[in-house]
């Protein structure tokens, strides 16, 4: 697979605009359009990291087309880039802070209860 084509995955699964992805890795609409009509055939290494903070996608894979598409299994293409963002995120913390995640989730669930969100 080319890096035109892993690009075009990537649009594809996330949903996403030319422009969308051009504005998250801080680079012109008419750079993705060259990447998608093979005109760049390499990306480096700082965009790569870019797309990998930003929607998921494995730097390397995103740069040579080997290994793994996703940074981890969470990184699925039915979650939303904020909820990809949140659980890479959540996999580097340590226990402790685990913990403390938790007992922020279930002080929500207080908050939704007492204004009768949920039941």
């Amino acid at each position: 697979m080319e890096l035109k084509d892993r690009i075009r995955l990537i649009l594809d699964e996330r949903h996403i605009k030319q422009k969308d992805l051009a504005g998250a890795i801080k680079v012109s609409e008419s750079y993705i359009s060259n990447m998608i009509k093979g005109k760049r055939r390499n990306i480096s290494e700082a965009l790569a990291l870019l797309i990998e903070q930003s929607y998921g996608y494995s730097a390397r894979w995103v740069r040579t087309g080997e290994g793994e598409p996703y940074v981890s299994r969470s990184d699925a293409p039915s979650l939303s880039p904020a909820k990809q963002r949140l659980i890479a995120e959540i996999e580097k913390m340590t226990e402790p802070e685990l913990d403390a995640v938790k007992v922020f989730i279930d002080s929500l669930d207080g908050y939704k209860r007492a204004f009768g969100l949920i039941t």
